[in-house]
């Protein structure tokens, strides 16, 4: 595994890998898309020092000196992609993922799956705590090559309720809901994430426990006094409404089970309540395994796997899921529509999937400029980080995407990735471990 940055440099070898870091790197007459929903700027310059940007300017700017220069003539640069809504591979399996395992190998292919794709950060909303701590350890100490890993550790639920048995926190009172958060809390989550559902997916009945509204509300006011954003599962505009009243900070999906009123919306645009997108969710459209990114980093058994899942084709749970995606085209419009704050999110954890999600995002009559800041900045904020992250920005964390297409034209040209930076270090595409790359593949090609 292999970190290559733009220069000539002392390089530090980390298990293994190679992490390489530039004094400065300028990229020149380059196409800006910064993320923040301004109009492209042709001609931009823009100057990264370490880890951050230093500079962005439509005038040419002098290189620093021994400063790496990247052509950009004919390219796009944008911010690196966030996707707010994954489960990493690697922490959990079997019927209902149930059993916690620690496959680091699997998830450490999963986060190179994700880098080649062009995501340098991602949210993983709700695993194996002690596998995601330890695969967040990784990441941040350099000891990896991975995006940046933000985890919500364990769910809040209810014993018998959503997710109560795949690593959740099982709540009974607010005072063992106080104890157990509190040692979620000792552990250091970027966010925690909370469950109010009665029906589940799939499920038409409504029978599942939640947690009591009001011992949920003081529960929230607990994370947030203590500096930790929440977010929550919900799937029905009423479970919805009733979670953003008790203070919740961020919904984890759209409402997929149903139509929702305009007025929703428009509370939701008012609040700031910053919703991840998760249009995968009700994806049945298998076909998607068989484009060349996918194919770039999924195995041909994994894509095979996902081509067959009884979840999403062939059966009437498959059949039910794919119905939602014309509610769910809807509700997320009118989110849009009304100045909502749409975060890129797949609950997909394929690699790829983020510019399936962008595609479903364009097929809803989103605009695709519109796309691209719910891919970047919007997701930022829906994790808190958007003063470090989301926006080609000066003082901002270099994590870029240097395209060959336009995506604001085609936002399909966000796959034409010509590289991949994280905090202002070049990643080696090449060299990550995925299938691409793999000696059958390269000799194939």
């Amino acid at each position: 595994m292999l970190l290559r940055a733009l220069g000539a440099v002392v390089a530090m070898a980390v298990s293994g890998v190679a992490w390489a870091q530039d004094k400065a790197v300028l990229f020149e007459n380059v196409t800006l898309i910064d993320g923040t929903g301004q109009p492209p700027l042709t001609g931009a310059y823009v100057l990264v020092e370490g880890e951050r940007i230093a500079a962005v300017s439509p005038a040419k700017i002098k290189a620093p000196k021994g400063a790496a220069r990247v052509d950009g003539k004919g390219k796009f640069l944008m911010p690196g992609l966030i996707n707010t809504h994954i489960h990493l591979p690697g922490g959990r399996e079997g019927p209902g993922n149930r059993k916690m395992v620690m496959n680091l190998d699997k998830g450490t292919k999963a986060l190179h799956a994700l880098l080649y794709s062009g995501v340098t950060a991602v949210y993983d909303s709700g695993n194996n705590v002690e596998f995601t701590m330890k695969m967040r350890a990784d990441e941040r100490a350099g000891a990896i090559v991975a995006p940046r890993l933000f985890i919500t550790g364990r769910l809040v639920t209810r014993a018998d309720g959503y997710q109560c048995c795949a690593g959740g926190i099982q709540v009974g009172s607010l005072e063992d809901g106080l104890a157990q958060i509190d040692a979620l809390l000792a552990r250091g989550p970027d966010m925690v994430k909370f469950v109010r559902e009665r029906r589940g997916m799939g499920a038409q009945s409504e029978n599942l426990n939640m947690v009591p509204l009001d011992v949920m509300g003081q529960l929230i006011a607990y994370v947030n006094d203590r500096g930790v954003r929440t977010t929550i599962h919900i799937s029905e505009e009423q479970l919805a409404r009733e979670s953003i009243a008790a203070g919740i900070d961020a919904l984890a999906h759209p409402v997929y089970l149903m139509d929702t009123d305009i007025s929703f919306a428009r509370m939701i645009a008012a609040n700031r309540i910053p919703v991840s997108t998760t249009m995968g969710r009700v994806d049945t459209d298998t076909s998607v395994f068989d484009d060349p990114l996918f194919a770039a980093t999924m195995s041909e058994e994994d894509r095979a796997e996902n081509k067959e899942n009884p979840l999403y084709k062939g059966t009437a749970a498959g059949e039910w899921r794919g119905g939602l995606m014309t509610a769910v085209r809807k509700n997320i419009r009118q989110l849009h529509d009304a100045g909502a704050i749409l975060a890129l999110g797949t609950d997909r954890s394929m690699g790829a999937f983020v510019h399936r999600e962008m595609a479903l995002l364009a097929e809803a009559g989103i605009p695709p400029g519109d796309v691209l800041r719910i891919a970047t900045l919007n997701a930022a904020i829906y994790l808190g980080r958007e003063r470090d992250l989301g926006s080609v920005e000066r003082g901002k964390k270099a994590d870029l995407l240097l395209l060959s297409g336009d995506p604001t034209q085609d936002i399909r040209n966000t796959e034409k990735i010509v590289a991949v930076f994280k905090g202002g270090t070049r990643i080696d595409r090449a060299a990550l471990d995925v299938p691409a790359n793999r000696p059958a593949n390269r000799k194939a090609n």
